[in-house]
C-alpha cells in the first residue's frame, strides 16, 4: 500500500527524475526527522505555555527556536537545490563483486555538505562537493547472478545541519550494469573441450600480442602506438607494431564439460577465458551454437565475458 502511494505520488507531483538532470522544486522533496517531530512538538507545547502564562521570555525563547529551525530547513534543502547530475557510467564486474555506477556531478555555485547517496541503505556513499570543481561519485550495487542489471532508484539525502529535516532526491540513472559469471577455476578435458584449427606453424599477423618492431608514422595511426621515445630523441615519428597469432588457435566448447548445471559450464568458461587472456593465447568460444571466432587482445576477451554473461538472457 505504501509502495503503491509513493508511486502515485512520484508520477504525478515529481518532475524529471532520469540522468542528466538539475534538481530543483518537482524533484528534490523534505520532511522532518524523527528529531525534527520532537522539536516541533516541543515548540508547539513552549508556545501554547507562553500564550497561557503570557510569558514574554517564552515567546522570544519560542520564536528564536522557531526560526533557527526554519533557517536549518532551508539550509537542507538548499544542499540538493541546484545540483547538476550529468552523466552515469558502470564499468562491467563479475558476479559477487560490487558494481560500481560512477555519477558525474557538475560543478556547484556553493559548498554542498553531508549528501549520501545509494541504492540500498545498506551501502550508502558521502560526499561534499566545493563550488566550481566538478566531481565523481561511486555508489556501490551488490551483485549475485550474471547479466544485466538494474541498480534501481539512486537516492541523494541530506540532513545537515541540524538534523531536525531531510530533504531527498529519487533519480533514474538510466543504466544497466553488465554482470559476467563468477570464475570457476576448473579443469578442461583438452581432448575435448579444446581443439586445434589450423595446422602447421602459426603464422604472425597484426595483433597485440608481442612487439614486432618500428615502423614509419602513417596518418591515421594510433597515438599510443607512435614511439614518443625515438621521437624525442630527433629520429622521426615511428609507429610500434605487434605480433598475434592468427589461423590457430583454441575453443572453449561448453556443451564438453559434463553435468546439467549452466551457470556452472558458463563460470568455467569464463575462468578459462581469463585465463587464456592473460597468457594471451588466441581462443574462441562455442556456446550451444553460438559460435565466437578466434580472436585475441581486450576487445576479443570483453566480446566473449559479454556473451558469457547474456548467454541465454533476453
Amino acid at each position: 500500500m505504501r509502495s503503491t502511494i509513493a508511486r502515485i505520488f512520484y508520477r504525478f507531483v515529481g518532475g524529471r527524475t532520469t540522468i542528466p538532470v538539475t534538481l530543483g522544486l518537482r524533484n528534490v522533496y523534505i520532511l522532518p526527522t524523527g528529531y525534527g517531530v520532537t522539536y516541533l512538538v516541543v515548540l508547539g507545547a513552549m508556545l501554547i505555555g507562553s500564550i497561557n502564562y503570557n510569558n514574554n521570555l517564552g515567546f522570544l525563547l519560542t520564536f528564536l527556536l522557531g526560526s533557527l529551525g526554519l533557517t536549518a530547513m532551508m539550509h537542507t534543502y538548499s544542499m540538493l537545490y541546484g545540483l547538476r547530475l550529468e552523466s552515469a557510467t558502470a564499468m562491467p564486474v563479475s558476479a559477487g563483486q560490487p558494481l560500481e555506477v560512477e555519477i558525474t556531478v557538475a560543478g556547484t555555485d556553493r559548498q554542498r555538505t553531508d549528501l549520501r547517496w545509494y541504492f540500498t541503505t545498506d551501502n550508502p556513499v558521502r560526499a561534499d562537493f566545493r563550488p566550481q570543481e566538478q566531481s565523481r561519485v561511486r555508489v556501490c550495487v551488490s551483485t549475485r547472478h550474471r547479466g544485466l542489471l538494474d541498480p534501481g532508484w539512486l537516492r541523494i539525502v541530506c540532513v545537515y545541519p541540524l538534523g531536525l529535516f531531510q530533504a531527498w532526491a529519487r533519480i533514474s540513472t538510466g543504466i544497466q550494469g553488465l554482470v559476467y559469471p563468477r570464475p570457476l577455476a576448473a579443469p578442461l578435458p583438452a581432448a575435448q573441450t579444446l581443439s586445434a584449427q589450423g595446422a602447421g606453424d602459426i603464422p604472425l599477423a597484426a595483433g597485440v600480442d608481442d612487439f614486432q618492431g618500428l615502423s614509419t608514422y602513417q596518418p591515421g595511426d594510433p597515438p599510443r602506438r607512435i614511439h614518443w621515445q625515438a621521437y624525442s630523441r630527433g629520429r622521426g615519428l615511428h609507429t610500434k607494431t605487434f605480433a598475434g597469432q592468427a589461423g590457430e588457435g583454441l575453443i572453449l566448447d561448453m556443451e564438453h564439460i559434463k553435468g546439467d548445471d549452466v551457470e556452472r559450464k558458463l563460470a568455467i568458461v569464463c575462468f578459462h577465458v581469463l585465463q587464456n587472456y592473460h597468457q594471451r593465447r588466441s581462443f574462441g568460444l562455442n556456446l550451444a551454437g553460438k559460435i565466437i571466432s578466434i580472436g585475441v587482445g581486450r576487445v576479443h576477451r570483453d566480446r566473449c565475458l559479454r556473451a558469457l554473461a547474456l548467454f541465454g538472457k533476453r
